[in-house]
């Protein structure tokens, strides 16, 4: 199986289990996919306040370059309960499969946790120390918000479908 195959097939089956949510457990779900994304957002801004933007744009991505395994179960969660067009990632290259010639094809609030969450030293390093603080400390809330999200759609989440998307297997057998 392809990464191509494989990402249908994960996102397919990530898809099917949502709709399939009852619905009590749906609006908990939705309401836990939007606190994440409000998260992100604020994470995005704590980190785009600076000349950070200049540093992103003048390196040429280079903490992208090697994103393929990022996505998550609750990552796709998230762009279903917000009703946002999934993606197709470009597998044909080796590049970050979510890069285009603009950047991320994915807006800063829909980015895996490990693409919102990293900055590199020379981004950090503008940074005053209060403002490093606060990023961590909303960091660990975001991973919080990660693990509600994923403790409510249980088992759906389970290694199977986390294997299934992106050819986790891959990472396991090295």
């Amino acid at each position: 199986m392809n990464d191509y195959e494989r990402w249908e097939r994960a996102t397919a089956a990530v898809a099917a289990d949502y709709a399939a949510l009852p619905p009590t457990l749906l609006a908990q779900v939705d309401e836990a996919a939007q606190a994440i994304r409000m998260a992100r957002r604020e994470l995005h801004r704590l980190a785009e306040d600076r000349e950070s933007t200049v540093i992103c744009a003048s390196c040429g991505g280079e903490c992208c370059m090697r994103g393929k395994y990022h996505v998550t179960v609750a990552d796709i969660l998230v762009f279903l309960a917000e009703g946002e067009s999934l993606f197709v990632p470009r597998f044909d290259r080796d590049a970050c499969p979510y890069l285009d010639s603009h950047g991320c094809i994915m807006e800063p609030s829909l980015r895996p946790f490990t693409c919102i969450t990293f900055n590199c030293e020379r981004v950090e390093g503008l940074w005053e120390s209060e403002r490093v603080e606060e990023f961590y400390r909303r960091e660990r809330e975001l991973r919080k918000l990660y693990e509600n999200l994923e403790r409510l759609f249980g088992e759906r989440a389970g290694a199977d479908r986390r294997i299934a998307i992106l050819g986790y297997d891959h990472v396991l057998e090295r």
